[in-house]
């Protein structure tokens, strides 16, 4: 019995130190939990921390590229908006559209816009050169009120042995003849200066009116079915002639001078002055006329002459001496 009691009494004492024991640990708990429960927080809060600093940046990350997005918004929009309308520059007027260019057509002799009026020495006169590029075969009148018709021109004869054209050769020479003559005082009037030209015969004296020429000179070549005949001759209307019967004394005379000068000046065989009433050029004249024709394009001695330079410069010499003497003789 007394040892039961002594058992418990023993209990009785081992109880508070248990009790102690106990609160010891339980006091050694709650300071590793107090201590612990700091770095979850602490833990936690860093998290968060990072959280939240992640989340910062990644919201100015969107805010940067969201101000990019503007920008280049803008920019865009900048770009795609137009520029101010510039100020539209003064209508020009569209320039006519160039036609394509064509063949010119013959020259046509056109009529003088003033009174002619001589210089120098006072005489004028009109040089026909003879022929054109193309001869017309359309009939006019071989004279004033004539009902005998004739072609307009024809196309005249070449050389056979140079194979230069009449045309050719007579512009040549009477270009020379104009320039030696106005050198002399004359006023000098053509009725062509080019090869292709629509002149008729009947146009061609009719300018020579209308320039109030003195005289009116027509410059050919010959041609013949044989190659011996050679020489120069001069045509003038006659003493009956129909048209111009009251003009054939003084061409006469001018006809006579100017084959006198002009065969001693080239040496050329003098054919004499030959009466024609049959030319429409000679016809239609209304002042002193003559048609020398220069030499035979035939006979291959006057062909080579006339074409030759030296020997031209004497035909010019010598028909310009023939028309002095005729002016002189007046």
């Amino acid at each position: 019995m007394s040892n039961h009691k002594k058992k418990v009494s023993s209990n009785r004492n081992r109880l508070p130190i248990i009790l102690s024991l106990v609160v010891v640990i339980l006091a050694v708990i709650a300071v590793i939990l107090l201590f612990r429960l700091p770095d979850k927080s602490t833990k936690q809060s860093g998290k968060e921390s990072v959280k939240t600093e992640v989340s910062s940046k990644k919201k100015e990350k969107d805010s940067s590229l969201d101000q990019e997005d503007k920008k280049a918004g803008s920019k865009s929009t900048e770009k795609a908006e137009p520029e101010e309308p510039k100020e539209p520059e003064e209508l020009k007027e569209p320039e006519e559209p160039k036609e394509p260019e064509e063949l010119k057509e013959p020259e046509e002799l056109k009529e003088p816009k003033e009174p002619i009026e001589a210089k120098g020495n006072g005489h004028i006169v009109c040089i026909d050169p003879g022929h054109q590029r193309s001869g017309e075969s359309a009939k006019e009148p071989n004279g004033p009120n004539s009902k005998t018709m004739k072609a307009r021109v024809t196309g005249g004869t070449r050389g056979t042995t140079t194979g230069v054209y009449e045309y050719e050769l007579t512009l040549t020479i009477s270009q020379a003849l104009k320039t030696e003559l106005e050198k002399r005082g004359y006023t000098v009037y053509m009725t062509r200066d080019t090869h292709d030209v629509k002149i008729s015969n009947m146009e061609r004296a009719q300018y020579a009116t209308q320039v109030n020429a003195d005289i009116y000179f027509r410059i050919h070549a010959n041609g013949a079915g044989s190659s011996s005949a050679n020489g120069a001759m001069m045509l003038t209307p006659s003493a009956s002639n129909p048209y111009v019967a009251n003009l054939a004394s003084k061409s006469k005379t001018l006809s006579q001078d100017v084959l006198t000068a002009y065969c001693q000046a080239t040496g050329m065989k003098n054919l004499g002055v030959q009466a024609n009433d049959t030319m429409t050029g000679l016809n239609w004249a209304t002042m002193p006329m003559t048609l020398i024709e220069l030499g035979f394009m035939t006979n291959p001695r006057d062909d080579k002459n006339m074409e030759d330079a030296a020997y031209q410069v004497k035909m010019v010499q010598g028909m310009a001496n023939g028309i002095d003497a005729y002016f002189q003789g007046q």
